[in-house]
């Protein structure tokens, strides 16, 4: 086992023609390849959002041929460590959009706004920290993400998934005529966010460049509280950006849990959400999927314990956004 394992986050805004954006897939598949990496990476017209993990050489030479063959300058590169693979293999997969706001057309590169409006760490470290009543902190991310950490007095949405923001933004009641500090994990979903407030009429909203991830390389002990989702198996990651030990997937819906139950059926321990764990009827009180569907079949009847060392397998498929 490689250990500890590089990861890379990244993205970029880029105008790609739908064969570019295919022809951008096979030599991200083929440079994983060659250097023997994991990872995701979702390709669009307007550009890359990716995760990659392996050596640490292997993927910093992947992150020098997505910049020399596909011409990104990939300015936002976020490094962090892990003892255990944050994937099982490489995709490449093509979308509409890198980062699902429903609206293809919604995109930084279509956008008239003379800057991205970023604040480094530092300088959203010094709004926030003023205490200013009139700056609204925002956090775009998803309900559960916000579960496990946020920014002390950050308005949080309900939403489930990205594309019911500006739904959720128009029902808010959030002053438009106010500052408004964004954030995200890794600073994608604020580059649309800030879009659609501008088309709802916000008047000053900035984002904090790089996201979460990028304040704790600065602030890791500072105004974030607790941990912070990630879209890989590490589920979230501490402060100080280290996997977390805390939280583990849901062996049943993939959402972070804290909570570990003793299998009916077979005996042995698995990571079940509060939610799942009140479905008996479901079967999903039990340590695996595997465990849940006989479970359905013969109510009550204990069944064969699993292999010590085999525990239940957990896909996480998707990343920021």
């Amino acid at each position: 086992m490689r250990k500890p394992w590089l990861i890379a986050t990244f993205y970029e805004f880029a105008p790609w023609t739908e064969a570019q954006a295919l022809a951008a897939c096979e030599t991200l598949r083929s440079s994983a390849r060659r250097l023997d990496l994991v990872g995701l990476c979702i390709v669009a017209p307007e550009g890359l959002n990716g995760t990659c993990s392996g050596r640490a050489e292997a993927v910093r030479a992947f992150v020098s041929d997505v910049r020399s063959e596909l011409g990104l300058r990939l300015s936002n590169v976020q490094e962090s460590r892990s003892a255990r693979a944050p994937f099982d293999s490489f995709r490449a997969s093509l979308r509409p959009e890198i980062v699902t706001l429903g609206d293809p057309a919604l995109t930084p590169l279509a956008s008239a706004s003379p800057s991205r409006r970023a604040l480094s760490p530092e300088e959203f470290h010094a709004v926030f920290s003023s205490g200013d009543p009139d700056v609204t902190v925002l956090d775009t991310r998803n309900w559960y993400e916000t579960q496990l950490g946020r920014f002390t007095g950050a308005v949080l949405p309900t939403t489930g998934e990205f594309q019911e923001f500006p739904a959720w933004l128009r029902a808010s009641g959030l002053a438009k005529d106010k500052p408004v500090l964004l954030y995200c994990t890794g600073g994608i979903r604020c580059e649309k966010a800030i879009l659609e407030m501008d088309r709802q009429g916000f008047q000053d909203v900035r984002q904090l460049d790089g996201g979460i991830l990028h304040y704790l390389e600065h602030y890791p002990e500072g105004a974030f509280e607790g941990e912070c989702f990630v879209f890989d198996r590490r589920v979230a990651v501490d402060q100080f950006l280290a996997p977390s030990v805390r939280f583990r997937p849901c062996v049943h819906c993939g959402q972070p849990s804290e909570g570990r139950v003793t299998c009916p059926r077979c005996g042995e321990n698995g990571h079940v959400c509060a939610s799942c764990a009140a479905s008996s009827l479901e079967g999903r009180h039990t340590c695996s999927k595997n465990c849940a569907h006989h479970w359905r079949l013969t109510p009550g009847k204990p069944g064969r314990a699993r292999t010590i060392g085999s525990p239940p397998v957990v896909e996480i498929s998707c990343i920021e956004g």
